[in-house]
């Protein structure tokens, strides 16, 4: 049985039961749940009335920490990246990956995909470190990143081959002092890369 903490009795409402929706999708499209466990988890979360009830619902998956980041003390401190540090890859074969809302972005990423598209939203996102590495392999896929208003970029690393391009529509920060993302790698067979800023 899972601990009880205490804001179990918070009440929840739509953006609530939305949020553990949208991490059950992602939960289920990463193979943590098959459909039946899936739809029944759905079913109870759109019917939850508290935080314990929504808690329950992504119970012993690696998404749980994600549907309360406000119920976590968060860290000031920027985790530094241990040296040759593995990246954690993103794959899209013939499928659409998608990273938005509140998570995790590791020191090291590697996107890989062929007819595929990739979107990563960086606006909530909680960055481990200073900076995050991003290597591109893709073949006739999109990219798509969106910035948060303090967030640089470098795509200066990206060799872009066979009518594909990168369109960095962000223009610069709007204000100094955020994490920076340095894109590299190989983009090809039409592939596209488009940056913007919220």
């Amino acid at each position: 049985m899972a601990e009880s903490l205490p804001d179990d009795d918070l009440r929840v409402g739509n953006p609530e039961r939305e949020r553990a929706i949208a991490l059950l999708n992602d939960a289920f499209a990463a193979g943590y749940l098959e459909i039946a466990e899936f739809e029944e988890r759905s079913a109870v979360a759109y019917s939850a009335r508290t935080r314990g009830e929504l808690r329950a619902v992504l119970a012993q998956l690696p998404v749980a920490g994600q549907l309360f980041p406000d119920a976590v003390p968060r860290s000031t401190a920027l985790v530094p990246v241990p040296h040759g540090a593995q990246p954690i890859e993103i794959a899209a074969d013939w499928t659409t990956v998608r990273r938005k809302g509140v998570w995790q972005v590791p020191a090291r990423l590697l996107v890989t995909g062929s007819w595929g598209t990739i979107d990563l939203n960086f606006v909530n996102a909680e960055f481990l470190g200073p900076s995050v590495d991003i290597e591109l392999q893709v073949s006739v896929s999109t990219v798509k990143l969106m910035l948060g208003a303090d967030h640089e970029i470098d795509v200066s690393g990206v060799d872009a081959m066979g009518w594909s391009s990168v369109k960095d529509k962000a223009g610069p920060p709007k204000r100094p002092g955020g994490q920076s993302i340095r894109l590299a790698g190989a983009i090809s067979g039409m592939s596209g890369v488009v940056i913007r800023r919220r």
